[in-house]
């Protein structure tokens, strides 16, 4: 098992390899409220055979003989048959001969490969290395069927053609069961109301800048210098600090909040889009036909603000190569999605003569908003994207191999791009000559040091970043104590807070952001009850204390929502008898899961049935089975799977000190015993715990998942994935 070493807020993570994405497995802990969102970050602290049969689908009207039975009897030898909300996913190995009978007449997704078995590591072999959770899903599950869909997930670049093989991919998670989903965390959102607008994204945090309050909130003193709480100020009593004020050396959740207010990567989520990639700094994008070159238009007129000597910088496709190559070339834990999904040797920066040539040559796809397009011209290209602004050049990013994901692997936070000359001061010139301004990245090797003795880490660090394209800049902070945002008046999009005010004149917008810090609930709590603090970070056992409080006519404010951090069940696909299907889905209906919701999680959890979070792409209700507590199903499938449960001893563990685990593996000690199965719980240390369940040493285990970026990928392969090597990898797409 590879590990990551994840930074400051009590992270353990485990790192995939090659192509493989990776999140966070987490340990859990006493889950708390908070007005930040957590990119990556949970904590382990205290607080078989393979099936190509053809599957039945709920049918619409069918064809007997279409184009796409055709295809699939002439190219696959077998054919598993997936029905989706919206495309039939046909999935199998390579030849001729496949039955599949009549389709639903929708578009039909056909995936066809040849396997390589002396490049594919057995199972016993990816134990040896511990690489569960890594190249293989922790349940030891092998299924060249879902490696084969999971690797074209990963070279499409069209989002409808993806959700619909990651539809597929969560139906046969939900049937083959190698983890039970228990469900989505839910977190607690606490404020007065007189803020208004403040959103929430499942991996990137509010931008403040969007965020307004009533003309008539309270003005109340911080006990910050001459700082007071009023219209126009928000003031967060929460916890937290950045690990490094450098964004290529931190890996956390409150540095990656900062880091969204006061900078701007190429794209992100708009507010709580899941979905869909809007623009930041790019201002339009475009790939080649395989998705392994892409091109970033980047936005002009960005200018990088020095409050300390009142200096622009400005930003263009220089500034993006090298503040990539800069991330990749420290070398801190966070680089390893750099490191996996782009080749930044080969990535450089263009002027707007030379992409002109490269869309003359054809074969560049704008996708954007739903549609696609082969566009031919600059202007072709800004107009599919709605923009008729200033272009400051464009980056040409190479890929190693296609990953439709690497959007949302562009819009997390560290990545925020800082201008060239700032890091380089006089060493600007000759770098960028060295490196012929871009086309040669490598030999910037001499200008920036691996590790926190580089120079520009240091500065970065000693400055809290220095420069600022955000809507807000870093005014001044002490660490642990307190950090105060101030209104960047050079911010790009400016215009926002006019616009804002105009279509809401009872409100205005943010100028000031104050984090006030306290590891004490109790002292949060305290600083919100008097309107200190407009916004809380509240443990949930203590929400009654903050609960219809009123202050000069206002009222406190709980708002709950869904988060995508997952708790689950792995279930070893190797040992008897979890090598058994049907034993799984017994056990899975075997899961008190409303009494696990009500009495482990508070009510803080909600069913999910497969392992893409709610809400994101790919996820789907359709054509799963939504398990629910009943026994007789359960005693059903055991007596069907033809094994005897009173010859058997299941040993569930968990990480030790975890109190919400423990409580649930009592509960599912107890109705699994009811199976007839004998149920031993243990407790593990989290290091022995990872040790353990990574070669496949286990029966089962609780553990959960947070993630690195926003994309199913960054679930569904380490869930499903098991290491199968192909010689031919291929799909089609009739009647789409």
């Amino acid at each position: 098992m590879s590990k990551r070493v994840l930074g400051a807020l009590f992270l353990v993570g485990l790192m995939a390899l090659a192509v493989v994405a990776s999140g966070c497995i987490g340990g859990g802990g006493t889950t708390t409220t908070s007005p930040t969102t957590s990119p990556s970050k949970t904590s382990s602290s205290t607080s078989s055979a393979t099936s190509s049969s053809s599957t039945a689908t709920s049918t619409t009207t069918t064809v007997s003989s279409s184009e796409a039975v055709k295809y699939i009897e002439t190219h696959l030898s077998a054919a598993r048959v997936i029905g989706t909300e919206h495309y039939v996913v046909v999935v199998g190995p390579e030849g001729s001969g496949a039955k599949v009978g009549n389709l639903p007449n929708k578009p039909v997704i056909i995936v066809s490969y040849k396997e390589n078995p002396k490049k594919t590591p057995t199972i016993k072999e990816l134990m040896n290395q511990s690489q569960g959770f890594g190249e293989i899903n922790p349940a030891f599950l092998r299924d060249p069927d879902m490696d084969a869909l999971i690797q074209i997930a990963r070279r499409v670049t069209d989002p409808n053609i993806r959700a619909g093989l990651y539809n597929a991919l969560e139906i046969l998670a939900n049937r083959e069961l190698p983890e039970i989903i228990l469900g989505d965390n839910k977190a607690a959102r606490v404020s007065w109301n007189w803020v208004h607008n403040w959103y929430y994204n499942p991996v990137l945090a509010p931008r403040w800048d969007l965020v307004m309050e009533d003309k008539n909130a309270p003005t109340v003193s911080t006990g910050i210098g001459s700082y007071k709480n009023g219209p126009g100020v928000i003031s967060i009593a929460t916890f937290g600090w950045p690990r490094s004020f450098d964004p290529a050396f931190d890996y956390e959740t409150f540095g990656w909040e900062l880091y969204h207010n006061v900078g701007d990567s190429l794209v992100t989520y708009w507010k709580n889009e899941t979905t869909k990639i809007s623009p930041d700094l790019a201002v339009a994008w475009a790939h080649n036909k395989d998705g392994t070159v892409w091109y970033f238009v980047i936005r002009g007129g960005v200018k990088a603000y020095d409050p300390k000597t009142g200096q622009l910088y400005p930003i263009n496709a220089t500034d993006v190569e090298f503040e990539f190559w800069r991330v990749l070339r420290g070398g801190y834990s966070v680089s390893w999605m750099l490191g996996t999904y782009t080749n930044l040797s080969a990535s450089y920066a263009m002027n707007d003569q030379e992409f002109e040539q490269v869309l003359k040559n054809g074969g560049v796809i704008a996708d954007f908003n739903g549609k696609t397009k082969e566009v031919t011209s600059m202007q072709d290209l800004l107009s599919f994207f709605g923009y008729n602004g200033q272009t400051a050049g464009v980056y040409k990013l190479v890929l190693p191999h296609p990953y439709g994901g690497i959007l949302s692997v562009l819009a997390d936070p560290y990545l925020m791009v800082i201008p060239a000359k700032y890091m380089l001061g006089d060493k600007y010139e000759e770098a960028m000559k060295a490196a012929e301004w871009g086309k040669k990245p490598d030999a910037w090797n001499k200008y920036v040091q691996k590790g926190s003795n580089d120079p520009i880490h240091k500065m970065l660090q000693d400055n809290m970043i220095g420069v600022f394209t955000g809507p807000f800049y870093i005014k001044e902070g002490k660490q642990n104590s307190y950090l105060v945002l101030q209104r960047n008046p050079y911010y790009w999009n400016a215009t926002v807070w006019s616009q804002l005010e105009k279509k809401n004149p009872n409100l205005v917008t943010t100028k000031t952001v104050i984090y006030i810090l306290s590891n004490d609930a109790n002292t949060r709590i305290s600083l919100f009850q008097k309107g200190t603090a407009d916004i809380v970070a509240v443990p949930l056992t203590r929400l009654n204390a903050v609960e219809n409080l009123q202050l000069q006519g206002f009222k406190s404010r709980i708002d709950s929502f869904i988060t995508p951090d997952m708790v689950f069940i792995v279930l070893n696909a190797q040992k008897e008898p979890l090598n058994n299907e049907l034993v799984r889905q017994a056990l899975a209906w075997a899961v008190p899961y409303q009494q696990v919701y009500k009495s482990v999680y508070n009510g803080y959890m909600v069913p999910n049935y497969g392992p893409i979070p709610i809400g994101w792409l790919g996820y789907t209700e359709y054509n799963m089975t939504k398990y629910k507590y009943n026994l007789q199903n359960a005693l059903n499938l055991l007596k069907k799977s033809g094994i005897d449960p009173t010859k058997y001893t299941i040993t569930i563990y968990y990480n030790s000190g975890n109190t919400q685990r423990q409580q649930l593996a009592s509960l599912l000690q107890n109705s699994w015993g009811q199976l007839g199965f004998k149920i031993s719980v243990t407790p593990l240390s989290w290091p022995t715990l990872l040790s353990k369940t990574g070669s496949g040493d286990f029966q089962v285990y609780i553990v959960g998942w947070a993630p690195d970026f926003l994309d199913p990928d960054d679930y569904i392969g380490p869930f499903l994935q098991s290491a199968v090597a192909f010689d031919s990898l291929n799909y089609k797409v009739i009647g789409g």
